[in-house]
């Protein structure tokens, strides 16, 4: 195994130099730095990163948990996270709690027995979970950062889109197309987090009665039970608040004869490929998943670096116009 001796044998310099220059405690010449980095490449020399994390009591390892990585809100706010960390040298791990089988508690005691430097939860909108046990991890001193779901704000930093503005845009979008009778297609959300959409269908309507509610139910046939109840109530825009279903529904609206944007206009909540590839491609509220991860990694460092940051921050979701509206 090659030593800090070795290097600076190799390079002509004193065993102290070599360390305080690998520690960053000196800047030295360029030529000796030369010297030092010619030495490491010709000796192969790799740093014991282990012993030094416990010499300082600290790591370069931020943590990312989530329900599960095979969805592709998350892949795209992990894309985020990675990509951020990576410019400053830091290593992202990513811990799946549906494979993990392990209680929250016992989740959090992994990290900290790994001496994780930060923890970043992401959730989907509806998801609570950590919600409460988080605040042994900010007890513990380690930085962590609460995204991708509205709560309020109680000593951790939030980030999270912007709802009330995402069902605004829908709405606002529709009642330019000329649809006057808007409803609002969920599947299993809760009221309090169905109130934030409700809010911003007003917002852009002026009606305070709010859109016609559908709830999809699991086993539903949309084609028998779904747009048939659409066609009774003369529905001719929709706002589908996730992106499967708005799928699965433009191709039981097409099944059924109706021409999507001219009979019926659907948004759907979500941009991913799956709005591309739907036909037609789908108008849809972009909600940022990408910038929603580098924001929380780069609050993650500011909190690592005892640097200012914003204790909550909010994205603010976009229209991206295509062929159902």
């Amino acid at each position: 195994m090659v030593t800090l001796k070795d290097i600076a044998k190799h390079a002509n310099v004193s065993a102290c130099t070599v360390s305080r220059f690998l520690n960053s405690d000196i800047v030295v010449k360029k030529e000796t730095e030369a010297k030092i980095q010619l030495a490491i490449k010709e000796l192969g020399y790799v740093p014991n990163v282990v012993a030094k994390a416990l010499k300082r009591r600290e790591t370069f390892n931020i943590a990312v948990i989530l329900p599960k990585i095979n969805n592709q809100y998350y892949s795209e706010m992990t894309s985020g996270i990675s990509q951020t960390l990576g410019k400053h040298h830091y290593n992202l791990f990513i811990y799946e709690v549906d494979n993990l089988k392990l209680s929250e508690d016992e989740i959090l005691q992994l990290m900290r027995e790994n001496m994780i430097a930060g923890i970043i939860f992401i959730g989907l909108f509806s998801d609570m979970s950590f919600k409460e046990s988080i605040q042994d991890v900010v007890g513990w001193k380690i930085p962590v950062v609460y995204a991708n779901r509205r709560i309020a704000y109680n000593g951790f930093p939030l980030v999270y889109p912007d709802m009330v503005q995402a069902s605004k845009l829908a709405t606002e979008h529709l009642l330019a197309k000329g649809k006057n009778r808007i409803a609002f297609v969920h599947k299993h959300l809760p009221n309090d987090l169905l109130a934030y959409f409700e809010e911003g269908y007003r917002q852009a309507s002026n009606n305070e009665q709010g859109p016609i509610i559908l709830k999809v139910d699991n086993g539903m046939d949309l084609s028998q039970d779904c747009i048939p109840m659409l066609l009774e109530r003369n529905i001719d825009g929709v706002f589908v608040l996730n992106e499967m279903l708005a799928a699965h529904l433009t191709k039981a609206l097409v099944k059924a004869d109706v021409q999507i944007a001219d009979d019926i206009a659907v948004v759907s909540l979500g941009n991913s490929i799956i709005s591309q590839i739907s036909s037609p491609e789908l108008t849809c509220i972009d909600l940022q998943d990408r910038e929603l991860g580098i924001q929380s990694a780069e609050i993650i460092l500011s909190q690592i670096r005892k640097q200012a940051y914003e204790p909550v921050t909010v994205l603010e979701p976009i229209i991206v116009e295509r062929n159902s509206a």
